[in-house]
């Protein structure tokens, strides 16, 4: 029998290092698209109820995190093994593992520091190579796929992304919870005389500290008995640079809103933004009694 091929601890801890690396850059790309969206989004003044999607997860960048497990699917070698010589193969035959064995064996890398514990004490075989039936060993350059099983690659890929879907469950879950007490208005009960009032109201008061633009709704599509009521308040000056500031000016305009909606018949916001050539400061007070009911 062959003597089995042996590799450093010091030189696989380096491959995982690399390749985690290497697919942290690999799933930005997939990443990119909804953090400029994000990016975007929060920079717009708008009267629409402040919205968030938790890290900015979606159905697109899902796919980098699936590419992630199926990095050795070619020829047993990720971009890092290719780097540093490495192989995965099948740990009773010797031979190249398969696309399917390297997406299980790589599925255990969601415990990434366990793994990185385990490779301490045994730097051939991982807690996924165990399960996979498979080992890193020095690469073999007589140890070539004799052609890429593209119809395993895409399975694997296909399994990874449901793997990924399954990992999501619970925070899709989370979300739909936010989303049902999110606010929605009914359109066709805009209010435009509450709202022309309320910026009167504004102006009268402190017209020479700040400007208002008013949207009023009168009903919820959650509670008809509620309004929505969204108040962007552009300031003349910068109350927004530290806390103290800040309480000053909410002081003095929440009232307003009372003064026009009683606390309890009705959700919004106020946006406070301070303006400059080159610079915006916002701050977004929610104003939100259903908990309280």
């Amino acid at each position: 029998m062959a003597k089995e091929q042996k590799i450093s601890t010091g030189l696989r801890i380096a491959s995982m290092l690399f390749d985690h690396i290497v697919m942290t850059f690999i799933e930005m790309f997939f990443f990119i698209p909804g953090m400029i969206s994000e990016f975007l989004t929060a920079f717009e003044i708008s009267h629409e109820p402040t919205t968030f999607d938790i890290f900015g997860l979606n159905y697109i960048t899902l796919i980098g995190f699936a590419l992630y497990f199926c990095k050795d699917c070619i020829n047993g070698q990720s971009i890092a093994k290719r780097v540093l010589k490495l192989q995965v193969v099948e740990n009773s035959s010797g031979k190249v593992a398969s696309p399917i064995r390297c997406f299980i064996r790589n599925i255990f890398c969601i415990f990434w520091f366990i793994e990185v514990i385990v490779t301490l004490v045994n730097p051939n075989r991982r807690i996924g190579d165990m399960v996979a039936g498979t080992k890193v060993v020095p690469f073999n350059p007589e140890l070539k796929q004799s052609k890429i099983n593209v119809g395993q690659i895409v399975l694997s890929i296909i399994l990874a992304y449901g793997v990924m879907m399954l990992i999501m469950l619970p925070f899709e879950a989370w979300k739909s919870r936010i989303k049902s007490n999110q606010v929605t208005y009914v359109t066709r009960s805009l209010n435009e005389q509450a709202a022309s009032e309320t910026e009167q109201l504004f102006a009268d008061s402190l017209g020479t500290h700040l400007t208002s633009d008013v949207r009023v709704y009168d009903q919820l599509e959650q509670n008809k008995d509620l309004k929505y009521v969204s108040v962007i308040l552009r300031l003349n000056e910068n109350y927004l640079e530290n806390d103290n500031n800040y309480e000053k000016i909410k002081s003095v305009t929440v009232p307003l809103i009372l003064a026009q909606f009683p606390e309890g018949t009705f959700v919004g916001q106020i946006q406070y933004i301070y303006q400059q050539p080159r610079s915006i400061r916002t701050r977004t007070l929610t104003l939100d009694w259903r908990k309280k009911e």
